[in-house]
């Protein structure tokens, strides 16, 4: 309507003249014009479409305009021949069909097919924009999926092994520790079975998880290791994803030596921005530790798959911190 009635009104003075605009002829030759524009209007329509639907690679956008160009000439053609014929019928107008009167129809129906075929071959650029942006988006998402559940696969596995590392220790130094610590890996263990297949976690039950797991901890490390919680009250209910604090307390013990004599620290805190923060001292080990990088890669591809890449690590030698944002219980 905003586009095609403007040009059949200018159309139609351009046929009739100004007599057009005197009543009740305006009123009938508008109504056959739009009857008529409607349908070549229509046909415009379903020829963009048909070489839209055949000729489907953006990059053949020079084929289609060279099969659409003509093809929206001719239909022009017939929509003047057809106003025309139907204007002559109904004795709108009495003066023979001539190229001097027609030329004016046909060089506006051209101007406007200009118009039309850059709006389809803007809006079909605009859609395979779109339909490509999508499928790189899901492509994307679909790759740090499949990272997210090889490392995933890996995370159990991995914590098994050190678990039964440190149990192994314990059997031979002291068994009434060892019993204990068997007690408590039953228990971290079932924890880190269970929530490992959510996306998140109210961040109260990952303390409460942190505090078994520092047990094990204990029981192996006992001076040699401490862990200060500073977690607003707050800030207990927002979530995070599962097992993140086990893995960065993991990936401290890995990486540091660990001795009655030199202690190491980790806190566990909050902070006004909604950040939760997590620090150690740094002690290096003399001998260079193997790494797969299966901890810190896991929580960066979580909070990648979370939409959220807002996680910081610093390292300046003294203390590793690591910056992780909370997500909102809604």
């Amino acid at each position: 309507m905003v586009v095609v009635l403007p040009y059949l009104v200018i159309v139609n003075y351009f046929l009739i003249g100004s007599m057009y605009f005197s009543f009740p002829l305006f009123i009938w030759a508008t109504l056959v014009s739009s009857v008529i524009g409607t349908c070549s209007w229509a046909s415009h329509i379903i020829a963009a479409n048909v070489l839209k639907h055949t000729i489907t690679n953006y990059s053949q956008t020079g084929k289609r305009l060279l099969i659409q160009v003509p093809v929206y000439i001719l239909l022009t053609l017939i929509l003047g021949l057809s106003l025309f014929s139907a204007f002559y019928g109904l004795d709108f107008i009495t003066a023979p069909f001539s190229w001097l009167s027609f030329k004016p129809v046909f060089i506006s129906g051209i101007m406007l097919n200009v118009v039309a075929t850059s709006f389809h071959e803007g809006l079909f650029a605009f859609e395979k924009w779109k339909a490509s942006t999508l499928e790189a988006e899901q492509l994307k998402r679909n790759y740090i999926q499949s990272q997210f559940e090889g490392l995933k696969s890996q995370v159990n596995p991995h914590f098994l092994f050190n678990s039964l590392n440190s149990l192994s220790a314990l059997i031979y130094s002291d068994q009434e520790k060892a019993g204990s610590f068997l007690d408590e890996m039953s228990k971290v263990y079932r924890y880190l079975l269970r929530s490992n297949e959510n996306e998140l976690i109210p961040l109260s039950s990952e303390i409460h998880f942190v505090h078994s797991f520092f047990h094990m901890l204990k029981t192996r490390y006992d001076e040699g290791i401490e862990l200060k919680l500073n977690i607003q009250e707050q800030h207990m209910q927002y979530l995070i994803p599962p097992l993140t604090l086990q893995m960065l307390i993991e990936n401290a013990i890995k990486h540091n030596v660990i001795s009655r004599e030199r202690p190491l620290k980790i806190e566990v805190m909050t902070d006004v921005n909604d950040m939760l923060i997590v620090c150690n001292n740094i002690q290096k080990k003399s001998t260079k530790v193997l790494s797969n990088g299966i901890g810190l890669q896991n929580i960066l591809t979580k909070y990648q798959l979370l939409n959220n890449s807002a996680v910081s690590i610093y390292n300046d030698d003294v203390s590793f911190v690591v910056k992780l944002p909370l997500f909102k219980n809604v």
